[in-house]
């Protein structure tokens, strides 16, 4: 007997689920999160030197792992949680290197008036002296937290933790910034 009546009668195999080409996801996700990335970097410990630099490895790392996302929370909490594990290799690599810091030369401010950019420049500063006083996990909550804006929920699924930690981790470096720079400095308060 011959194999070809038997296929006749066979269903048709299922066809698997057609998953988008990963690089059209990515393009899509680069398009839509590389300002982030490039925003948040720096307040998670980057040089601004480094900044290009870590953002590639950031998004050659969400490259690389986009077939596994699971889709068990967000896409932007996943590309944070990516984001916040770069800069943190970046600032365990930054002891080895054997370069001088310098002073960068201001950019121009887009502020209505120079005493407010003055102040501006100022509080940016004293807020990231602030934030380079916090340890690296207290700082990624504060700044996906006050500055981002991403719930709780959301950083604990970033970090991979609980929202208690995240919470304990927030009020320990919101009482911090507070004490250094005096009440709810971080917040524009749109004059």
């Amino acid at each position: 007997m011959s194999a070809e009546p038997l296929r006749k009668s066979l269903p048709p195999p299922a066809a698997a689920p057609v998953r988008p080409e990963p690089r059209a996801d990515f393009d899509a996700i680069f398009e839509q999160y590389a300002p982030y990335v490039l925003r948040v970097l720096p307040r998670l410990g980057v040089r601004p030197s480094d900044v290009d630099d870590v953002a590639q490895d950031v998004f050659l790392a969400v490259y690389r792992s986009l077939e596994r996302f699971e889709g068990r929370s967000s896409l932007k909490t996943w590309v944070y949680g990516i984001c916040i594990r770069v800069a943190m290799n970046y600032r365990d690599r930054a002891h080895r290197r054997h370069e001088r810091l310098i002073d960068a030369p201001s950019e121009p401010s887009d502020a209505r008036t120079p005493a407010r950019s003055l102040a501006s420049q100022r509080a940016l500063a004293a807020l990231d002296r602030a934030l380079e006083s916090l340890s690296a996990v207290q700082r990624n909550v504060f700044v996906l937290h006050a500055i981002e804006d991403l719930s709780i929920v959301e950083i604990a699924q970033a970090l991979g933790c609980s929202k208690f930690t995240v919470y304990a981790r927030w009020y320990a470096a919101d009482a911090h910034v507070r004490k250094v720079m005096g009440e709810r400095p971080w917040q524009d308060d749109g004059t």
